[in-house]
């Protein structure tokens, strides 16, 4: 999967995203092992979400740490609410840091699967605030993937994406696949 770049605001630096997984480990009483110490550092240089297999390799992991240490790992960040686990649609399961308010919005490539962080219109933050108060909910995030065919694709492919795994001609939704 290609990433494209994205901007982190100040008051969300590396730095910051670190400091705040480490202390909500801390406050979980959860010891911070290499292992966790070098994904919660991969994680927190990271805008998109990213795979096992972007993880993995990373030089603060790679040959140091298998992928079921590092599954391990994402899954224990998950329960403790440090990381979110998205899972897009028909891909594997991508993983970031689930700072508060930190609300995902993304634009995913059907053909390449490239992701594009999308900046949240204030309509939607406003939204967001009024279901969650009207049910009473707090500390409410989401996750938006909108689907689509990317600018590299659509010169390149004319929507000619990766085939699926489908019989030409079946039914689906009430139209024929191709």
């Amino acid at each position: 999967m290609r990433t494209t770049p994205h901007l982190a605001t100040p008051a969300h630096t590396p730095e910051a995203r670190l400091a705040w997984a480490m202390k909500n480990l801390r406050n979980a009483q959860v010891r911070i092992t290499p292992v966790r110490e070098g994904v919660l550092k991969f994680l927190a240089d990271q805008t998109l979400p990213a795979t096992l297999a972007q993880i993995g390799p990373s030089p603060l992991l790679a040959g140091r740490f298998d992928d079921v240490t590092i599954y391990r790992t994402l899954v224990l960040f998950v329960e403790l609410e440090v990381a979110r686990q998205i899972q897009l649609q028909g891909r594997q399961a991508h993983f970031l840091l689930n700072m508060p308010g930190g609300c995902s919005t993304f634009l995913v490539c059907r053909c390449c699967g490239v992701v594009t962080p999308v900046a949240h219109p204030p309509t939607l933050c406003k939204l967001e605030e009024h279901i969650a108060a009207s049910h009473g909910y707090s500390a409410v995030t989401h996750n938006l993937e909108l689907y689509g065919v990317c600018p590299d694709c659509h010169r390149h492919t004319q929507h000619c994406c990766k085939p699926s795994k489908l019989v030409p001609g079946l039914r689906l939704r009430g139209r024929f696949t191709k």
